[in-house]
């Protein structure tokens, strides 16, 4: 029997669900660079969407930090991954996964960290909102030089419930040594990531791939369907994840080793897997 036009069409429609494929970038230094967001990498990501995909920004940037820049780009994200994947959000701004760190864990990091030198300030990140103390008044910091602090150090530990520890260094290598060190000191409750002039702390057992492994879930997509891209250390778990693992062009080359094939840019991925 032979199929009328509107049957052939919602069979066209069937196949298209089915391999429903979804993009999960990186933010800072993969889809933002040079203090913006390309335009071609808009137009790509409209286009990969039309197409009936799905597209997430998976971030180590608060909830709060990241919808001021999909807010200034118009970015057109169906859920959101922030925290190095401590905390996942739906299409209209709903927590979908949440985690905590241990406060007690949490002031025996601080109380050290504040012993030395290269850290310039702390950030505490309480699932949406963050909050800044200055440790170093004088010195440069190249993370938060315009975030202003909101609350007193005392005011900030009243709240005991943090999401993430962010560390501002004074340089890329203090962060890396900085963030082995806790790796070290706390590898049973804590994961330090490096990410360029910061570290980034978050509960053990979570990244950037814990965050996206429960958002497929959620959205029922298949992980062969899933491409990810980033460019620093902390998005190595996104990096690895699935079968369709990239990196940026220009990443450090121990970052490149983690991935299967490397792009220029958000929108030379799209324009190969589209």
């Amino acid at each position: 029997m032979l199929l009328n036009v509107c049957d052939k069409i919602m069979i066209n429609r069937k196949v298209e669900e089915l391999h429903m494929k979804l993009l999960a970038t990186d933010y800072d230094g993969t889809l933002r660079y040079a203090q913006d967001v390309m335009p071609e990498d808009l137009k790509s990501i409209e286009e990969w969407k039309n197409k009936g995909n799905k597209f997430v920004i998976v971030t180590g940037r608060s909830k709060e930090s990241i919808d001021a820049q999909i807010k200034l780009f118009n970015l057109p994200c169906d859920y959101l991954i922030t925290n190095n994947g401590g905390m996942v959000f739906g299409e209209n701004g709903d927590v979908l996964l949440s985690n905590y760190l241990n406060f007690d864990v949490c002031l025996d990091i601080l109380h050290n960290v504040k012993k030395i030198d290269t850290v310039i300030s702390y950030v505490v990140n309480d699932g949406i909102h963050r909050h800044r103390i200055v440790l170093q008044p004088n010195a440069v910091d190249h993370r938060y030089p315009n975030l202003k602090p909101d609350v007193t150090e005392a005011e900030l530990l009243d709240m005991t419930h943090f999401a993430q520890i962010v560390l501002s260094m004074e340089d890329t290598d203090s962060a890396l040594e900085v963030a082995s060190k806790i790796n070290d000191l706390y590898y049973e409750q804590v994961v330090a990531y490096p990410n360029n002039f910061v570290v980034d702390i978050v509960p053990k057992g979570i990244s950037k791939a814990t965050g996206l492994d429960f958002l497929i879930e959620y959205a029922d997509i298949k992980e062969e369907d899933v491409y990810t891209i980033g460019d620093g250390h902390n998005d190595i778990p996104l990096i690895e994840f699935g079968v369709h693992g990239s990196v940026m062009s220009y990443a450090d080359e121990d970052v490149k080793a983690h991935a299967q094939v490397e792009y220029d840019s958000v929108s030379d991925l799209i324009s190969k897997n589209l």
